[in-house]
């Protein structure tokens, strides 16, 4: 089917190409939604009634960017409220010297590999920095650290209206950061057609992992201070969120989880101890006095008794262990001669959710595998199970940053602003906060889905 992307591109025929690139791309995800909706069956491949998504950019206030690599060349669509499609292609020709000095085959190698050293640079913090929410070094044979000492991402010094780079490792110091050459790629090439106040960004493959909100202009401008940016893993699966009945989430109700006493487990044969997490429960102990909502934590953050209340709230928050590849997030076992705690994407998928927005505080909670159908991880579950919206983190997040993000995000919500625009708010405000302006400690919260407002008891 890329062939046939490609083809109609080639025959103009730009809304053809980008329905059959949704269709493709939203199946899987996008059935589980139909049945939680209730909603019409979506088109086959060779229907004759593919359908064009412009409505599903229906503020003007609003552009939408949709990526795709195919015979490699990365395409990108874009969309705004009343307007024709747009499309641009960066050819591998366009970027040939570029991709030659990096040893790659293609644009779509070239532009994978930048985003993966993007990702990297924000991977590692040191231990001081940041309680390790993550499952995969919690075996007790397991080595905590890497032999290799966390690298230090670039330092980010802001003048009035600029923002230089430094680079530490010797050698690298004529070359620019990813940060600022993915910008070149896959922003500079549309920058002129995006309008409004807000980008919606459907990724394709390694982009997931970009933290869009600081890829940086040759001014060195942040995107986000010029836009709200959330994600969508389809414009099909945000059009099913956008279509569904205008009583399916539920209007009140938080879930509040952190901190919860896993202790030593057995899983698949193998002892497992979750060491605590303290500056999780203080998060969760914060935003419950925010809310006026006693959190869920140690013996009482059991698996049985989140999934006793995630159906019918319409606010989840957790601060857990989270598992980097497929998303489980540990909780308190009811019974500890029982595999119990781990709350699944399968448990997920199981659960009918209601809940307008869920909050995952847990380390790289935005990822997951990266396939033909986008990220598949625990976000992606939660919305496939009925959440409007999520908001996840790329990458491990520092904690003092972490609580100060999360102290300004909840305070932006009470006061009935958007979740789109109390991240971008929160994000600012981090910005230009000395502690906090590091693109590690602000940029990898990413929203993901439809943009909400909740109503919270006085």
């Amino acid at each position: 089917y890329k062939l046939m992307v490609t083809t109609l591109i080639t025959l103009k025929k730009c809304d053809l190409a980008l329905s059959i690139v949704e269709l493709v791309r939203a199946r899987s995800l996008a059935e589980l939604m139909v049945k939680r909706y209730s909603a019409p069956p979506l088109p086959d491949l060779d229907s004759s009634q593919l359908t064009c998504f412009h409505h599903t950019v229906r503020d003007k206030d609003k552009s939408c960017l949709s990526f795709y690599f195919a015979q490699g060349n990365l395409f990108s669509w874009i969309l705004r409220a009343n307007q024709e499609t747009m499309l641009k292609a960066d050819k591998t020709e366009d970027f040939l010297e570029n991709i030659q000095r990096q040893g790659s085959r293609s644009t779509q190698d070239w532009v994978e590999n930048l985003a993966n050293q993007c990702y990297r640079q924000f991977l590692l913090l040191s231990g001081e920095q940041c309680e390790d929410r993550s499952l995969f070094p919690l075996r007790k044979d397991f080595d905590r650290r890497s032999p290799a000492e966390p690298q230090e991402s670039p330092k980010f010094e802001r003048g009035q209206n600029t923002c230089q780079v430094k680079e530490k490792n010797e050698g690298s110091t004529n070359e620019e950061p990813p940060l600022k050459v993915l910008y070149k790629v896959i922003i500079a090439p549309v920058a002129d057609l995006l309008k409004g106040s807000e980008i919606i960004v459907v990724p394709d493959s390694s982009l997931s992992r970009v933290p869009f909100s600081a890829l940086m202009n040759e001014r060195g401008e942040f995107l986000a201070e010029k836009f709200k940016i959330r994600y969508t893993p389809s414009l099909t699966t945000l059009k099913l969120i956008q279509d569904s009945p205008a009583d399916y989430h539920s209007g009140s109700g938080v879930l509040i989880v952190g901190d919860p006493d896993v202790g030593t487990v057995t899983h698949q044969g193998s002892e497992l101890t979750f060491s605590p997490l303290p500056c999780a429960r203080k998060e969760v102990e914060m935003i419950g006095k925010i809310l006026h909502v006693q959190p869920l934590t140690g013996k009482e953050a059991t698996k049985e008794a989140v999934l006793q209340k995630i159906h019918s709230v319409s606010l989840i928050h957790i601060a857990a262990h989270g598992e980097e590849e497929r998303g489980h997030i540990a909780l308190a076992p009811s019974n500890r001669e029982r595999d119990d705690f781990f709350l699944t994407m399968a448990d997920i998928s199981a659960v009918r959710l209601r809940a307008k927005l869920v909050v995952l505080s847990c380390c790289h909670s935005g990822k997951g595998h990266i396939k033909a159908e986008g990220v598949v991880g625990i976000a992606r579950a939660f919305l496939g199970s009925g959440a409007r919206s999520v908001l996840a983190s790329l990458w491990a997040v520092d904690d003092e940053a972490t609580m100060a993000f999360m102290k300004q995000f909840y305070q932006h919500l009470v006061n009935e602003k958007s979740a789109s625009e109390s991240l971008h708010e929160s994000m600012k405000w981090m910005r230009e906060n000395p502690d906090y302006s590091e693109v590690r400690k602000w940029a990898p919260f990413v929203l993901i889905g439809d943009d909400v407002t909740l109503q919270f008891a006085k």
